[in-house]
């Protein structure tokens, strides 16, 4: 799994589009123009600006509105390359932190502060977990606000206003970390203050209430921070452990998060991404609405086109590689290129070379 929108921001500017010297079509702004990596999706004569633009089904559309097609071509086959590379299940766990029957008698006196869940994440690379919804358990209606500290930061990094009507409701979060952001690793403090709270929560007392689900890669303790009342990161060395209930049952997925590693190797993926910005230039040609005014789509055009796309070998014929053929063996050569890295992600070693 990878986050499409960060992935895309990031690898803007890495494959591009060359300048037509037709000033007729010389409409490419200065990102398109971008290509960090020396790879441009018109270097294929099939995928030339001319073409793409005069088989725009709008005839009328704006020289801003094109470069945004042109733009969307190359973050479309972005996803899909990262999507072919990283196709095998992301899913490593999921469950409500609470599962087992609970009585709605007895509340909990809360202390004055700050109460929570603290949350480790392992040291395992590329790990990543989504708070996705809440169960809440509180006696009497109310509200507050949902906070979720880093310790890297002194604000929150996801917070919402929750106001309770009922003794058991669901909000939905979607309180996703990966590893792409400045908030990685370190701890993680789920919860809300106290102070003011007209709500209370119910007592987790009957048999096995109180026995929490474990996660795959994180742990989970209840916290709280006395005398905290700011929706600030707390002193470190104020937290204690809690024992008892403070209504709170978050639903949470662990999964495999591979975001960043795509980030910091982005060049592994230049090559296969212009192959697909190929393939889509010309499936977009072949499906457009209107005819080409440069060269008529007929239908042995068409047949030309698929042969560039899907490739040639019967015998006899002259030999046409493909682009797809050539994207999928790009797409191989980089999933060993990311098992190598996952290992040094995952296995960090020191080489020490003596000399004698």
């Amino acid at each position: 799994m990878f986050n499409p929108t960060k992935v895309t921001t990031d690898l803007s500017g890495l494959v591009g589009y060359r300048q037509p010297f037709n000033p007729d079509f010389s409409i490419v702004d200065a990102n398109n123009l971008l290509s960090s990596s020396g790879y441009f999706v018109n270097d294929n004569p099939f995928a030339k600006i001319e073409y793409l633009k005069d088989t725009q089904d709008y005839s009328g559309i704006s020289d801003v509105d094109f470069n945004t097609f042109l733009s969307q071509l190359i973050d479309t086959s972005i996803v899909d390359v990262c999507n072919s590379v990283f196709n095998e299940a992301d899913y490593i766990d999921k469950n409500l932190l609470f599962i087992n029957a609970q009585n709605r008698i007895d509340t909990v006196a809360l202390p004055n502060g700050f109460v929570g869940f603290q949350i480790r994440v392992s040291n395992e690379k590329n790990i990543a977990f989504e708070i996705t919804r809440i169960l809440l358990d509180f006696k009497t209606t109310g509200t507050f606000k949902l906070l979720l500290f880093n310790t890297s930061f002194t604000t929150p990094i996801f917070e919402k206003e929750i106001t309770i009507t009922t003794d058991h409701q669901e909000e939905v979060l979607n309180f996703r970390v990966d590893n792409s952001d400045t908030t990685y690793k370190g701890e993680y403090y789920l919860g809300y203050l106290t102070d003011g709270l007209t709500i209370t929560p119910f007592e987790r007392e009957f048999e096995s209430a109180d026995i929490q689900s474990q996660f795959t890669h994180l742990s989970l303790r209840r916290i709280f921070v006395p005398g905290h009342n700011t929706e600030t990161m707390f002193d470190l060395d104020d937290e204690e452990s809690l024992e008892s209930s403070i209504g709170l049952n978050p639903d949470i997925m662990v999964f495999d998060d591979f975001t960043d590693l795509i980030k910091q190797n982005k060049q592994l993926f230049s090559r296969a991404i212009q192959l697909k910005a190929q393939i889509n230039a010309l499936t977009n040609y072949l499906a457009s609405l209107r005819s080409n005014k440069n060269e008529r789509k007929t239908d042995e055009l068409i047949v030309r086109i698929t042969q560039e796309i899907e490739g040639q070998n019967q015998e006899g014929l002259l030999r046409i590689s493909g682009l797809r053929p050539m994207l999928f063996g790009e797409i191989a050569s980089i999933r060993k290129q990311i098992a190598k890295l996952r290992e040094g992600y995952g296995n960090v070693r020191m080489t020490v070379d003596t000399m004698t």
